[in-house]
C-alpha cells in the first residue's frame, strides 16, 4: 500500500502555485517571499510542534491578506513568486506534520501533528477558495512566459476552478466547512487503521509447523505459554505463506480483516457524504467525477473502460491458476471443493515449490535487510550516476536512518528511511514528503516509511520488491524536485503516472546481475543462478489472481464513491464486487473495507496502480531493448521522465522517452500470458 498517495491529496491542495524566471513589469508594493520548513532539531515535544504551527498560521494569514489587497499589477516576479512561496511554506509545513503524526513514537505529538493539519488545511482552504487569488492570477501577462510557466498557471487556475472559487459566498462558505471536515474525518480514519494491531495466541510451537526456523525462534512462549502472532507485516505475511494448521491461517485471516471495525463504518459515511456534497457544489453528479476530472482518464467512465478491459485479459489466466491451486490442495484434502482466500499464498508457495522448484524458505534466506537496502542504494547509484551518503541530522526515533543524495558535488536532496514496526507507527509501506523542493531555494525531502525486519533478519523476496517500489517513489520526488515552481515541482504530475516509475524500478529484481550483487545468506554465498531462473519463471504464475485482487479494489475504490453513499451497504458492496472480480468470498464477520486505506487517500481512484502499471511496462520495453544496466537509456529516462517533474503533462515526458506514443499492448500481453 502507499501513503504517497494520501499525503498527495494534501500537497495537490496545498500546491497551487507557481514562480518564473520570465521578465515583468516593477511592482509596488513589495510582497513578502518566505520559504519555510520544520527543522527536526526544534520539534521535539507535541508543545513545540503546536506552538510553531500557530505560529506559523498567523504568518500565513498576513502573508495571505498581503496578497488578496495588493493594488498593483500581478506579474510573475513579485507576486507570483510571493504566492509561490506561500504555498510552498504551506505545503512543507503540513506535509511535515501529517508525517510526524504517522510515524512519531510520542502518541501526543502524534495527535498534535494531526492538529496541525487540520488548522494549515483551513489556510490551503481559504487560498484555494479566495477569489481575489484567482483573480490576480488570471491577470498574470504570460506573452514572454515559458512553456512551464504557462503550463504551470494552467494547472493552478483549473485547481481553483475544481476547488469551487468560481461559485457565490454562500457556497465557497460550505466548501470551506467540508474540507475541514474531511480532513478531520480522513485522519481518524487513517488512525484508527494506524492503531489497531491485533493478535492471536497459539498454544505451542506446533501450531508453527511450516514456518521457517528464524521466524519460531523469533516467536517464543511469554510468561503465560502463548505464542503470539501481531497483524503487523512481519508477522502475518509469513503467517499466511507458511503455516501448515489451516485453521490457524483462517483464525488469522478472520482477523486481519477485522482491523479498524466496527470504528470505521460510521468513519467512512462520514468521508464519502461530505466528499459527495462537495462534489455537487463544485458541479459535479459525484466525487468520483470530481477527482478524475484532472487525471490522464478523465472520467469514471473511462476507468471503468479501463477496468473492463483488463478484466477480459486476465478471465482465463485466473481460471487456469486457480484449477492448477485447488489440484494441488485436494492432494492434502481430497474432499476440498473450493480454494479459499486464506489458502491461496500457502497452496501457491506449494506449487512454485514443486512445479517451478522455488522453494520461499530457501530463497528468503537471501535477502536479510541490511544487504537489500544496500543493493537497492548501489542499483540507484550505478543506474542514475549519484551518491547516497549518510545525513547527520536529528530524526523522531533511533530506528530512523537518513541521507543525502549526490550528484557530483552537489547534493540534490535528502532522506529518512523508518523501516521497521513499532507501536502507533503507520503500518503500510509508503514514501512521506517532507520538502518539496524547488530550484534555488529548498532541496526536497521525503521520508520511506515501512514495517520491515531489521538488521540482519531475513526478508520475504516480495518484501524486497516492496522495498524497490517505494524507493522508486523516493528517487523520483528527489529527482522531480527541482523545478521553479512549487505546483509543478516533485511528484506533481497526474496521479495517475504516479506510481509508473516505482512499479518499472521493481523490475531490476529480476535481472540476475542486479539481484546478485546483495542477494547473499548467512555464508555470504551468493543466490545461485539457477534458483533466480527458475524464480523468473515462477513469476507470473498467479499474476491472472493477483491482477484481478487488484481490480477488485480499484473497483470497490471507485464503486464508495461514484453514487450516493446514502445507497451503501458496505459489505454487500464488497462482496458483490470480489465476487465478480475473484474466485473468492469474504470470510464470514469480516469487513476488509474498513483497513482498506487507500479509501481515504486514493478515494474513488485506486485504479492508477493499474494504469501507471501498463505505462510502467511500456517504458521498461526500452531498458529490455538497450539493457536493464544501460547508463545512457537510464539518464534519459531521469531527464525526460523523472527530473521535469510535474512541468508538462506526464503523456509528453512519456512520448519523449519513448519516442512515440504510449502504448497498453505490452502491459495486455503480459496479462494475456505472452511472452514473444
Amino acid at each position: 500500500m502507499n501513503k504517497l498517495a494520501t499525503v498527495i491529496t494534501l500537497s495537490t491542495a496545498l500546491i497551487l502555485s507557481a514562480c518564473s524566471k520570465s521578465e515583468a513589469p516593477q511592482e509596488t508594493p513589495s510582497l513578502p517571499v518566505r520559504y519555510a520548513v520544520i527543522d527536526l532539531a526544534d520539534i521535539a515535544t507535541a508543545e513545540a510542534l503546536t506552538a510553531r504551527c500557530q505560529e506559523e498560521e498567523g504568518l500565513f494569514r498576513a502573508h495571505l491578506a498581503e496578497l488578496e489587497t495588493f493594488s498593483g499589477t500581478p506579474a510573475i516576479e513579485g507576486y507570483y513568486q510571493s504566492l509561490d512561496s506561500l504555498f510552498s511554506s504551506l505545503g512543507n509545513l503540513s506535509s511535515a506534520a501529517g508525517s510526524l503524526a504517522g510515524v512519531h513514537p510520542d502518541e501526543d505529538l502524534r495527535d498534535a501533528g494531526d492538529a496541525c493539519s487540520q488548522l494549515l488545511t483551513k489556510v490551503s482552504t481559504d487560498m484555494s477558495l479566495s477569489r481575489p487569488l484567482y483573480d490576480s492570477v488570471s491577470q498574470i501577462d504570460l506573452a514572454n512566459a515559458d512553456d512551464a510557466t504557462k503550463y504551470s498557471i494552467e494547472k493552478l487556475l483549473l485547481s481553483f476552478r475544481l476547488a469551487g472559487v468560481d461559485k457565490d459566498d454562500a457556497t465557497r462558505e460550505r466548501i470551506r466547512e467540508l474540507n475541514d471536515e474531511i480532513v478531520a474525518i480522513g485522519q481518524e480514519w487513517d488512525r484508527n487503521i494506524r492503531d489497531d494491531v491485533r493478535y492471536m495466541e497459539l498454544d505451542s510451537v506446533d501450531e508453527l509447523a511450516g514456518l521457517p526456523e528464524d521466524y519460531i525462534a523469533a516467536h517464543q512462549p511469554n510468561d503465560e505459554g502463548k505464542i503470539v502472532i501481531s497483524t503487523q507485516y512481519p508477522d502475518v505475511f509469513p503467517f499466511f505463506e507458511y503455516a501448515d494448521n489451516d485453521a490457524r491461517r483462517k483464525e488469522m485471516a478472520t482477523i486481519y480483516r477485522q482491523r479498524a471495525y466496527p470504528q470505521n463504518e460510521e468513519v467512512l459515511r462520514k468521508l464519502l457524504e461530505a466528499r459527495y456534497e462537495l462534489a455537487q457544489l463544485i458541479g459535479f453528479n459525484n466525487y468520483a467525477e470530481l477527482v478524475t476530472a484532472d487525471k490522464m482518464s478523465g472520467s469514471p467512465e473511462r476507468v471503468k473502460e479501463f477496468l473492463a478491459e483488463l478484466k477480459g485479459y486476465t478471465g482465463e489466466v485466473q481460471d487456469k491458476e486457480y484449477d492448477v491451486l485447488l489440484a494441488r490442495l485436494r492432494q492434502d484434502e481430497p474432499d476440498a471443493e473450493r480454494l479459499e482466500s486464506w489458502q491461496r499464498s500457502y497452496v501457491q508457495s506449494k506449487v512454485r515449490r514443486e512445479q517451478y522448484d522455488v522453494d520461499s524458505k530457501v530463497t528468503r534466506q537471501y535477502f536479510n535487510f541490511n544487504n537489500s537496502r544496500d543493493g537497492i542504494f548501489a542499483l540507484v547509484q550505478e543506474l542514475f550516476g549519484v551518491r547516497i551518503q549518510p545525513w547527520e541530522t536529528d530524526t523522531w526515533h533511533e530506528d530512523v536512518e537518513s541521507y543525502e543524495l549526490v550528484d557530483g558535488d552537489d547534493v540534490i536532496g535528502r532522506f529518512y528511511l523508518d523501516m521497521h514496526p513499532r507501536e502507533g507507527k503507520f503500518q503500510h509501506a509508503a514514501m512521506f514528503p517532507f520538502v518539496n523542493g524547488i530550484d534555488g531555494k529548498q532541496l526536497p525531502v521525503a521520508g520511506l516509511i515501512c514495517n520491515f525486519p531489521r538488521g540482519e533478519e531475513l526478508m520475504q523476496f516480495s518484501q524486497v520488491v516492496t522495498f524497490l517500489h517505494e524507493f522508486g517513489h523516493l528517487i523520483h520526488w528527489q529527482f522531480a524536485g527541482h523545478e521553479d515552481w512549487s505546483n509543478i515541482s516533485g511528484i506533481s504530475t497526474e496521479w495517475d503516472f504516479v506510481e509508473a516509475p516505482s512499479q518499472m524500478l521493481q523490475e531490476w529484481v529480476w535481472d540476475y546481475d542486479t539481484v546478485s550483487q546483495f542477494a547473499k545468506n548467512a555464508a555470504g554465498e551468493a543466490l545461485p543462478k539457477d534458483l533466480h531462473s527458475r524464480m523468473v519463471a515462477a513469476r507470473d504464475f498467479g499474476l491472472g489472481m493477483g491482477t484481478r485482487g487488484q481490480l477488485s479494489y480499484a473497483s470497490l475504490s471507485m464503486s464508495m464513491y461514484d453514487r450516493d453513499p446514502k445507497e451503501l451497504d458496505f459489505d454487500a458492496l464488497n462482496a458483490e464486487i470480489t465476487s465478480e472480480y475473484t474466485k473468492f468470498s469474504p470470510i464470514a464477520g469480516t469487513h476488509s473495507w474498513a483497513a482498506f486505506g487507500h479509501l481515504n487517500g486514493y478515494s474513488a481512484i485506486y485504479y492508477t496502480y493499474q494504469w501507471s502499471l501498463a505505462i510502467a511496462t511500456d517504458m521498461f520495453t526500452e531498458f529490455e531493448k538497450a539493457g536493464l544496466r544501460n547508463v545512457e537509456v537510464a539518464g534519459a529516462y531521469r531527464d525526460k521522465v523523472l527530473a521535469v517533474g510535474g512541468s508538462r503533462s506526464a503523456n509528453d515526458s512519456v512520448t519523449d522517452f519513448l519516442g512515440r506514443d504510449i502504448s497498453f499492448e505490452p502491459y495486455a500481453d503480459r496479462l494475456r500470458g505472452k511472452t514473444d
